[in-house]
């Protein structure tokens, strides 16, 4: 903990600097992403095929994903570390990114999308972001996972991806929660000793903080499905190299917690659409935040609650970090 801390004074600097860095690269590039996404005709409108109305009342632009995707190469270039984990992240962030972007111009089926979700959890397994083993608490009893571990992985990766996606329903909601899930990952990973990998955090947190600003509601532009599976995914794969590589088992818990509302929701939704006879992938408005809204709670409102659970959950997630041996 001394250790943590002594860092933490020396390095105070470098570490505001790369929150800044994300944060005024956002700034920069959400405002180009607005125009693109209009000029591009990658937009949101009002009412859906079958006539029915969405929640916003006007078309907004749903390419976040460029703001997100443009930003995170600056800061990578920045950081300058490539190595094959900072390669695979940047590849499948890539694949991700250039996939979700098509089904924000013209919707994909989910089985392609899918497809294209496990390609970029592949490619960053194949560069070493992998869970490898656990030891069992109390003990020096080491469990290799072996080939299940890059099962693991990809089962981790994109359940997160879709996680995060699910809660991108209101305005604000996905990238608030998720600008809290990179803060208290990067702190954690400083506290492991993965410091590259704790500024690339900051740094997306940074961006997230200032898309938040134009995604707040009401929003000027949305995430899309192209920044919110990128978020997803990045949050995914640096979670298991920056949060995860620890001996406990107790650490697993670290990552769930941090992003324990999209986890639940995405547990949730598919044991719901199950018993109801549906597909697990079939679209609904079931979601716990859209149920608020039906009972009257404004879509500020919601998303102030689900910063505050995810707050009080990364800062339980923390304490077990700072606490596993």
């Amino acid at each position: 903990m001394n250790a943590f801390y002594r860092f933490v004074a020396n390095n105070v600097a470098e570490i505001r600097l790369f929150f800044l860095y994300g944060f005024f690269l956002s700034s920069f590039f959400t405002p180009l992403a607005i125009y693109f996404g209009n000029k591009l005709n990658i937009v949101d409108k009002p009412e859906r095929e079958d006539g029915s109305e969405k929640i916003h009342k006007t078309t907004i632009p749903r390419s976040g994903g460029i703001a997100i995707y443009l930003s995170m190469i600056v800061l990578l270039l920045i950081i300058g570390n490539y190595t094959r984990q900072f390669l695979g992240i940047f590849l499948g962030a890539t694949a991700i990114f250039a996939g979700m972007l098509i089904d924000d111009r013209k919707a994909l089926s989910f089985r392609l999308k899918f497809l294209i979700q496990f390609i970029a959890a592949f490619i960053a397994i194949a560069s070493g972001i992998r869970f490898t083993s656990i030891t069992i608490p109390f003990s020096n009893y080491v469990i290799q996972f072996g080939f299940f571990g890059v099962i693991l992985t990809a089962i981790w990766i994109v359940g997160v991806i879709n996680a995060v996606n699910i809660i991108d329903g209101l305005d604000g909601l996905a990238s608030g929660v998720a600008t809290i899930a990179a803060f208290s990952l990067s702190i954690v990973s400083m506290y492991k000793g993965h410091i590259e990998i704790a500024l690339l955090l900051l740094g997306i947190s940074g961006v997230l903080l200032a898309f938040l600003i134009y995604n707040f509601h009401p929003a000027r532009i949305f995430l899309g499905d192209s920044g919110a599976e990128l978020v997803g995914f990045l949050l995914g794969t640096i979670s298991v190299v920056g949060a995860y590589k620890t001996a406990a088992l107790f650490s697993i818990a670290v990552p769930i917690l941090i992003l324990g509302i999209p986890v639940s929701e995405v547990f949730t939704s598919i044991i719901r659409r199950l018993i109801s006879g549906n597909s697990p992938f079939k679209y609904d408005t079931e979601h716990i935040h859209y149920k608020l809204l039906r009972l009257g709670w404004s879509q500020r409102k919601i998303a102030f609650l689900y910063y505050f659970i995810t707050a009080l959950l990364s800062f339980i997630g923390i304490g077990i970090a700072f606490g596993a041996r």
